[in-house]
């Protein structure tokens, strides 16, 4: 076992022994009923912080009725543990805590398909409406006892033991051991291929969905799993207080766990456990100054935001789940003779036939309204091949492409990519069936590590599921450990293996350019496109991107697209150009072609048509 690996084990081990401590003072008396009591409350908290962090944190996605879906996990526990009083009640309470989480997941789902696949800030508007109808409904429902609410709910201290300090304690331990799994969950599902496809989407969606990403697919995931985890903290809630009313659950109870999670930092799930310890314990701290509590919570409130506006930790975040993997390699090398060799992403297999196009459109246009962006473009792309798409700034290039590659859906003609139509797929769709590309303007995943960029590409190519990730499975690592070799050997073909661990936003601007063509690569593309790749860059930058598209057709052996206002990059690597202007096509051909031609030198320079007659009539005498 590696030095590092037994630093991270001792992480577990110092969490089990403060457990342990806990355990023992509040069973002997040392802590009393009050304070464990404070400490079960700081629990349902932090799992509540953390589930609503899964969602606002690292998905990107505001959310205001998160206390809904307590409220929902509340009342189904209750209401399933008053219903079975024939079988022991730790087993009732067991389903009534997973049959909460549940319910609140499938209400998650309902109410996430429609909001999801809006833009904006429909979901917080969504989750806002959905809080309060929830707590409408509780009201008005004789089951759930209306606006009197439940009362007589058997509590987790009274449960186990006639020993009412050793029920405190085993009630502690319950919500302790339920909170560490809620939390090792979000820890090692952020750190597999589907928790790096979730905080993609939050730091660029349109780049997601470009690398192959089913964005809204992963937001419903996302979603979805952090009304389990809140039903699950509303059944501990319900079970730990033996009273539920519908006005516990109100939108100030959202807006308080969302508190949480902004003080403690946007996607820092150790940020979120901090805060809401420290904002659950505060107000009992200061019950001796009552008169002046809230105004001095508030002013700890205020005072953190101006002096540390993203948080106690920002995006900080300790490693709880490289313990885990640690450990768990540590006992699978232990116990285990045999390991998993390294499962490297498949390369996907495209049928290109000779002479026949990879990429064509025919007739392709797409009209705004009562504008016209582009009509009747016409480009055959073969195999190996290296065009241009050039025009003067707004002939409609950049309009183009994200027609190619689903952003926009064409309102007339067809896009054939490999001899089948995919006009109107979504952009994931068409990035799997062979397109990558890059962005006139830099779209990387800016949190992200050079390296953790590349595999966001490589996630489709991989299989294992959301449990494999959070339970470290074998597959799980042997797929991890596939895509690390073969993102570092793309980064090695880029001269940047170096710069693997560093955060893609602190590269240098032509790195960043660099670490764009090789993230759209790892898609293992048979089309690429690229949008203005020498944007920004010197001479010698514009010179070195000349060799790397070369090396880029040759080693990989895709077809190019290219926008480019650099002309000398354009005419010394492009085969066949392609000018459009407003929209349209007005020349095809070779580079030397294309320079001559008078129609693109009018649309460049604006130069009359007189003037060209006038000039070829002075050249001719």
């Amino acid at each position: 076992m590696t030095t590092k690996a037994k630093s991270y084990a001792l992480n577990i081990i110092a969490l089990i022994i403060l457990f342990a401590l806990l355990f023992s003072l509040t069973a002997s008396g040392s802590i009393n009923n009050y304070y464990s009591g404070i400490l079960v409350t700081v629990g349902i908290s932090i799992i509540m912080t953390v589930s609503l962090n899964l969602t606002t944190g690292l998905l990107g996605q505001l959310a205001l009725g998160h206390a809904g879906f307590m409220s929902i996990g509340a009342y189904t526990s209750a209401i399933i543990t008053r219903n079975l009083q024939g079988i022991p009640f730790g087993w009732s309470l067991l389903i009534g805590l997973i049959a909460g989480g549940l319910f609140a997941a499938v209400c998650g789902f309902i109410i996430g398909m429609p909001a999801l696949r809006l833009k904006g800030d429909y979901l917080a508007i969504i989750t806002l409406g959905f809080g309060e109808i929830i707590r409408v409904v509780i009201e008005n429902t004789s089951i759930t006892g209306g606006a009197a609410g439940l009362t007589r709910i058997t509590r987790m201290s009274r449960a186990f033991s006639p020993d009412a300090q050793l029920s405190s304690a085993v009630q502690m331990g319950i919500v302790f051991w339920i909170m560490v799994a809620v939390i090792a969950s979000i820890f090692t599902l952020g750190r597999s291929r589907h928790g790096r496809a979730i905080i993609s989407i939050r730091e660029n969606e349109v780049a997601a969905e470009a690398t192959g990403i089913p964005t809204t697919r992963y937001k419903l995931l996302a979603f979805t799993l952090a009304a389990f985890f809140a039903g699950i903290a509303g059944g501990l809630y319900a079970h730990q207080t033996g009273i539920l009313t519908a006005r516990y659950f109100d939108f100030n109870k959202s807006i308080e766990y969302l508190v949480m999670v902004v003080l403690g930092g946007m996607g820092s799930i150790t940020g979120s456990i901090l805060a809401a310890s420290v904002l659950v314990a505060l107000p009992e701290v200061l019950r001796g100054f009552a008169s002046w509590r809230m105004v001095l919570y508030s002013l700890a409130l205020i005072t953190m935001m101006i002096f540390r506006p993203m948080g106690l930790l920002g995006t900080w975040e300790f490693s709880l789940s490289r313990a885990w993997q640690c450990t768990g390699d540590f006992l699978k090398r232990t116990f285990m003779r045999k390991e998993r060799k390294p499962k490297l992403p498949f390369v996907p297999h495209y049928d290109v036939w000779e002479d026949a196009p990879v990429l064509e459109t025919h007739d392709l246009g797409i009209v705004f309204g009562g504008l016209v962006a582009a009509e009747n473009i016409n480009i055959r792309l073969m195999n190996n091949e290296i065009v241009g798409l050039i025009g003067p700034n707004g002939a409609g290039k950049t309009t183009v492409f994200n027609l190619l590659t689903g952003v926009y859906s064409p309102t007339s003609g067809d896009i054939i990519l490999l001899g089948k139509s995919i006009a109107g797929k979504p952009t994931h769709e068409i990035t799997n069936n062979g397109i990558g590309r890059t962005f006139q303007n830099i779209r990387l995943f800016k949190s992200m590590t050079v390296l953790e960029n590349i595999k966001v590409a490589f996630h489709t190519r991989m299989h294992y599921s959301p449990a494999s990730g959070i339970f470290r499975t074998a597959q799980y690592t042997s797929e991890e450990r596939g895509m690390d070799i073969r993102a570092r050997e793309l980064l090695r073909v880029f001269d940047m293996e170096d710069v693997a661990d560093a955060n893609a936003n602190s590269l240098p601007y032509g790195k960043q350019r660099k670490l764009e063509i090789c993230r759209a690569l790892a898609s293992n593309p048979k089309v690429l496109l690229l949008d203005e790749p020498a944007a920004g860059m010197n001479p010698i930058e514009t010179q070195e991107l000349m060799e790397t598209i070369r090396i880029i057709r040759t080693r990989f052996s895709v077809a190019i697209l290219l926008i480019e206002h650099d002309m000398r990059l354009v005419m010394g690597i492009c085969e066949r150009i392609y000018v459009i202007n407003y929209g349209r096509e007005i020349a095809e051909g070779p580079p030397d072609v294309i320079a001559n031609n008078p129609d693109v030198i009018t649309a460049y320079l604006g130069i009359p048509e007189d003037v060209h007659e006038e000039r070829a009539q002075h050249a001719e005498n």
